[in-house]
């Protein structure tokens, strides 16, 4: 019988201790996975900051010339699409690394879950497991982008019904009817994110195919709905509250040290983002 909750959090955590060296890994990686949005954002900056500058150099004495140079530049289609097109491939190379980097560190942590001696599996899983888990990715993601589809037609029905509810004894069945659409749209976005994530940890953990992984995966949601969503739940929200919390204690502390140069902060606030990446991964 699979574990509890509870069980399943205390094994995790015992797992990721036994195998601690993937903490920083993963925390190395979520920060590539940031930084592949940089080249776009530097693009647009650059050219809107350049823009600018040409515009209040052509007209020293406009005080909105630099707006007006800047909008014109974020109105160019030629701008619109470069950025577009490294956002979309900084997003795509974001997910390849995330894909990546779960072939490698699920087989790892399952080899500890099962209690089996060391045996190195990261570089093995990334190698040969990497198409296998894509393919359940991309699977999973479909899955997700149907959801979203699903979620949005019916909350929009909703919502027009909801604009329209007729002054008679039936409002309040339509307004529950509603209610109920809305909920039922919320709930297949999460059960569609649940089910892509079980999918690629069945791929990562089983070796099964990606059609085989996203059934499996389906199959344990509705056998255990309420303990695979609380689990998902808990831990994004423990990966955000625990990495805001950091941040948040380590700013209090430094707020003693005011009227130091702010290079002097510098290495302890890198220190702090750093620490807060190590909690979240």
């Amino acid at each position: 019988m699979p574990p509890r909750f509870a069980a399943a959090v205390g094994q995790g955590l015992r797992a990721a201790l036994r195998e601690a060296w993937l903490v920083p890994v993963g925390a190395l990686v979520s920060v590539a996975r940031r930084a592949a949005l940089w080249p776009a954002l530097a693009v647009l900056g650059g050219v809107v900051f350049r823009a600018a500058a040409s515009s209040l150099t052509a007209n020293p004495l406009d005080p909105i010339a630099p707006v007006r140079g800047a909008l014109a530049a974020l109105a160019s289609p030629r701008l619109e699409a470069l950025v577009l097109g490294l956002a979309l491939a900084g997003a795509l190379l974001a997910a390849a690394l995330r894909v990546a980097w779960l072939s490698g560190a699920l087989p790892t942590l399952g080899l500890a879950l099962s209690g089996a001696p060391r045996h190195p599996r990261f570089a093995t899983g990334i190698a040969y497991g990497l198409p296998r888990v894509l393919a359940a990715a991309l699977l999973g993601l479909a899955a997700e982008v149907g959801a979203a589809e699903f979620a949005a037609t019916l909350g929009i029905a909703a919502l027009r019904t909801a604009a329209r509810l007729p002054r008679t004894g039936a409002a309040p069945a339509v307004a529950a009817a509603c209610a109920l659409a809305l909920a039922v749209a919320l709930a297949s976005l999460v059960l569609a994110s649940v089910a892509a994530d079980a999918a690629v940890a069945r791929a990562a953990l089983r070796g099964e195919g990606p059609a085989r992984a996203f059934a499996g995966g389906v199959r344990r949601l509705l056998a255990r709905p309420g303990s695979l969503v609380l689990a998902a739940l808990v831990f994004a929200a423990a990966g955000v509250v625990a990495g805001l919390s950091v941040e948040g204690l380590g700013g209090a502390m430094l707020g003693f040290a005011r009227g130091v140069s702010p290079s002097l902060l510098a290495g302890p606030n890198l220190m702090l983002r750093a620490l807060a990446a190590l909690v979240a991964a």
